[in-house]
């Protein structure tokens, strides 16, 4: 037939039905659904039988095609426990039941239909269904993630990812990874969806339109992580793509991937020029959401650049485009709250903003853009004198930032906020700070987040990466000296087998070498080690490695010595069933009588209650204890 293309399918009643529905898988993988929903019902075409196998895979291109009417009418059409069915094409239906019912905000139907997925692949042969459970494993992550049931989630993200490794090499794998990739990135694990989207681009044509969408999804992905040189090459690679082979609005959505990368970067200039570009690529083309994202982008820079008349003017054009849309995703409306406050902060207007924020700062709190939102809230509290609000926000952003490895914009802006955390009691917060600060001043992060790889021949860093930071004085936030390259640049290379770590006392956050550790927690009645997992009480050694449990939970009371811990943050500190659970406030007692019983001293632990009528009650370690907290200086 040599190049010709079918006008029309050939008889299919010789042809097996495993050699067409393989046809049918490769035709998806190829990212050719639109053409498969032809195809396939125009072979279906006076047939009054659908086949099951047929049956699912064109359900599953009318999902992807958009067409998602269609898919619920050919899933209500099909049986509802289909007996006879191949126990393959049994949980393929039951996969799509469950993703069509997720989208419905169906919840209990699509775990209900999950489960009949589950039970369908159990019976299927051996060695059979690896797709159908990588499909099964990744519905049921993103109803995890609908549900806000978090580590269930990421439960299912690593059972994908275990049965994504054991699929055969193929075109499909692109898909896979791209799939995994926006997981990760839903769950604020950019360095794993980096990881995903590196694979799928690898895997694809260097110039077709699954390397855009790899090209355009790793720029985010290394954005939010400050790798923005990389970032920025792949959005400008994807914008070339999208010139070539998707004018219209996928091209205006590349330059729009762009403009975030330059927000990402504190370059707004930048940013309003890749807006400009895509507007201009967007023309007259309607697209609503990309219209609306494109505003609301275009008020962020404008309010990063300080230019409050026109950022007032194109909030108001972005509320106006979110009011024509039906649904915006969680993430996308907390990101308008964030762009909404920052816009009042550049016009000065720092209690309305605070009014506007505040009751979203907890809201999705491992979100990049709410890590930003806090430092909104942080500067405008300081603005107007608050220092404990402006101390929560800005813990609440490093603590985002250190966990999820996110690099938040406006640096400069934050600069004072950032020195001012280097007097937290909390490392974690104290190890962010030091981050922010050395990519102010020197342009690189410092290794105490965790370094790039190197070779076994290159030597160790010297201490001039290694500022050493004085214990803070007590009192508000006064402003202490930046980190900067320069100040230790005379310092030596560390000794060979000698390390860095975090020591928090009653006085703040120091780094000290191992060798002085002793020096360092010389005069203390308790030290725990969350290095060799020991505690020491007034000299007496206790092993906490068959009271893992408490060991977070005694931590996070060092951290918090002065604030101390509320019920809530007791039981998430300690792990296991949460406040929501009926047995809350008994199991809250007893951790804290076993804290108690493990220091030896009943008096160590104190119970306050806050200020006003409905104040929460806490527990905090008696200022009396002196302690010594040691933990690595860079987590894995």
């Amino acid at each position: 037939m040599g190049d010709a293309r079918l006008s029309s399918p050939p008889g299919t009643d010789s042809v097996p039905m495993h050699a067409v529905t393989q046809l049918l898988d490769r035709l998806a993988a190829a990212d050719e659904a639109q053409f498969l929903v032809a195809w396939t019902e125009q072979m279906l075409t006076g047939r009054s039988r659908l086949d099951p196998a047929l049956a699912v895979r064109l359900l599953r291109a009318y999902r992807e095609t958009g067409r998602v009417d269609r898919a619920r009418e050919l899933a209500a059409s099909l049986p509802s426990s289909p007996s006879s069915w191949n126990p393959l094409d049994t949980a393929r239906l039951a996969i799509e039941r469950a993703i069509l019912c997720t989208i419905d905000g169906r919840a209990d139907h699509a775990e209900a239909e999950l489960r009949q997925a589950s039970r369908a692949l159990t019976v299927a042969p051996r060695g059979a269904g690896l797709r159908e459970q990588l499909d099964m494993h990744l519905t049921s992550a993103q109803l995890e993630l609908r549900l806000n049931r978090v580590q269930q989630a990421q439960a299912a993200l690593r059972l994908a990812e275990h049965v994504a490794e054991r699929l055969e090499d193929g075109a499909w794998r692109v898909a896979v990874s791209m799939s995994l990739g926006h997981l990760a990135m839903r769950l604020a694990d950019p360095r794993t969806a980096a990881k995903h989207y590196s694979t799928a681009l690898q895997r694809s044509a260097a110039r077709g339109l699954a390397a855009m969408r790899a090209h355009g999804n790793l720029a985010i992905a290394l954005g939010s992580i400050g790798q923005f040189d990389d970032a920025r090459v792949n959005a400008a690679t994807a914008c070339q793509i999208a010139a070539e082979i998707a004018a219209g609005w996928r091209h205006a959505d590349a330059y729009d991937v762009l403009a975030i990368v330059e927000i990402a970067a504190d370059r707004p200039v930048a940013a309003l020029q890749a807006l400009d570009d895509a507007h201009a690529a967007l023309g007259d083309l309607e697209q609503p959401t990309l219209r609306y994202q494109l505003a609301g982008h275009r008020t962020l820079a404008l309010a990063m650049l300080g230019r409050a008349q026109a950022a007032k003017q194109w909030l108001a054009k972005t509320d106006k485009l979110r009011a024509d849309l039906f649904q915006v995703d969680a993430i996308d409306e907390q990101d308008l709250v964030a762009t909404r406050a920052r816009t009042l902060e550049a016009c000065g207007s720092h209690a309305e903003a605070l009014e506007a924020s505040l009751p979203h700062a907890e809201r999705l709190p491992d979100a990049f853009v709410t890590g930003s939102l806090n430092l909104v809230i942080a500067r405008c509290a300081l603005a107007m004198g608050d220092a404990e609000t402006t101390r929560v926000a800005v813990e609440r952003a490093a603590l985002s930032g250190d966990r999820h490895g996110w690099v938040l914009p406006d640096r400069q802006p934050s600069a004072n906020l950032w020195q001012m955390a280097l007097k937290s009691g909390d490392s974690r917060v104290v190890r962010y700070a030091e981050k922010m600060i050395a990519i102010l001043t020197t342009g690189n992060a410092p290794p105490s987040m965790p370094p790039p790889s190197r070779s076994p021949s290159m030597p160790p860093p010297s201490r001039a990466s290694f500022p050493s930071i004085p214990p803070p004085s007590r009192g508000s936030f006064p402003s202490l000296p930046a980190v900067g390259a320069d100040d230790s640049s005379e310092f030596d290379m560390l000794p060979e087998g000698e390390t860095l770590i975090y020591v928090t006392t009653p006085q703040g956050v120091t780094r000290v070498r191992s060798s002085e550790l002793n020096t360092a927690v010389e005069g203390t009645d308790l030290v725990v080690d969350t290095i060799t997992h020991q505690l020491r009480v007034a000299g007496r050694e206790v092993s906490l490695e068959r009271r893992r449990a408490l060991e977070p939970l005694v931590v996070q009371l060092l951290r918090r010595a002065r604030e101390g811990l509320s019920a809530e943050e007791i039981l998430r500190a300690a792990g296991g069933p949460g406040p929501e659970s009926a047995d809350a406030e008994h199991r809250v007692r007893v951790l804290i009588s076993r804290v108690r019983d493990l220091l030896g001293d009943p008096s160590a632990i104190e119970r306050v209650r806050d200020a006003g009528e409905h104040g929460k009650t806490r527990y905090r370690l008696s200022p009396v204890v002196r302690f010594a907290l040691i933990e690595p200086l860079y987590t894995s």
